[in-house]
This record gives structure tokens, sequence and C-alpha cells, in this order.
């Protein structure tokens, strides 16, 4: 019976400190999230600061290149919704892909329409677990 519970209180200390190196590598990382639907922008910003993650945000993407080409700290991930006015998601991903200074940063694109081949994309209405989840994966490289 003691054999057990050492056993228990070794893999609940294992789970606590794997908690949090995880929530530290959170503290660390930033995510843009750009959509011009406010409450969209506003759930997932709030999902993501819950989670430990820093969040900028913009309200379309002419507004998120602009911030992300003339601001020095760079987020880690953008999430990017893809039908916007000004600059739709592709539009952007199309300009940053050009830009030294931001084409590294990865993409998943956020939509209620469909998948966009050969990306990362999160499907409106938005889940809590799927986000986090394909953001951890992407922040990975998985």
């Amino acid at each position: 019976m003691q054999d057990q519970l050492n056993i228990q209180n070794s893999m609940q200390k294992q789970d606590d400190e794997f908690t949090e190196m995880l929530l530290s590598t959170r503290r660390r990382k930033k995510v843009m999230v750009i959509d011009d639907d406010l409450d969209h922008r506003l759930i997932v910003a709030e999902i993501l600061v819950n989670a430990g993650y820093t969040v900028m945000t913009a309200k379309d993407g002419e507004v998120g290149l602009n911030t992300l080409i003339h601001n020095a700290d760079k987020p880690d991930l953008i999430i990017l919704d893809l039908m916007m006015p000004e600059k739709d998601g592709l539009a952007f991903r199309k300009e940053q892909r050009t830009v030294d200074s931001i084409a590294h940063i990865p993409v998943v694109f956020l939509s209620g329409q469909g998948l966009v081949e050969g990306e990362t994309c999160l499907m409106k209405p938005i889940d809590e677990r799927v986000v986090l989840k394909t953001v951890e994966e992407v922040m990975l490289g998985k």
C-alpha cells in the first residue's frame, strides 16, 4: 500500500513539474490574433491569455500587417481570420511571406467557410481545446 502511495505521489510530482514547465513556456510565447469580428477576436485572445500566452490583436489584415512590420516585438504565432475586409487572410499571408522580418512566423487560419490547402486551420465555432491543442502543436513544430 505504501509503495502505491509513493508511486502516486511521484506521478503527481511529475505532472505538476510538467504543468509548470508548460505554463512557463507559454508565458514566454506571444500570439497575434487577427480577426475583424470583435467577439471572435476576444474569445480567442481570452483562451490564450488564460492558458498563459501573451496576446496582441488586430482588427483586420491590413492593421495586423502594419503592426507586425513596425513593431520590433514579433509574435511566435499568428491566428488569422480567413474572411476579412481591407486585407483578407490569404492576401495577408501572401504579403507576409514577402517581408523578411515576419515571413518565418507560422500562421493558423481561422475560418467558418472551409480549409486552406497546405495551411493549418481552426474552424468556427471556436473550441477552446482545439485552439490550445493546435497552438501547442504549431509552436512545437508538429
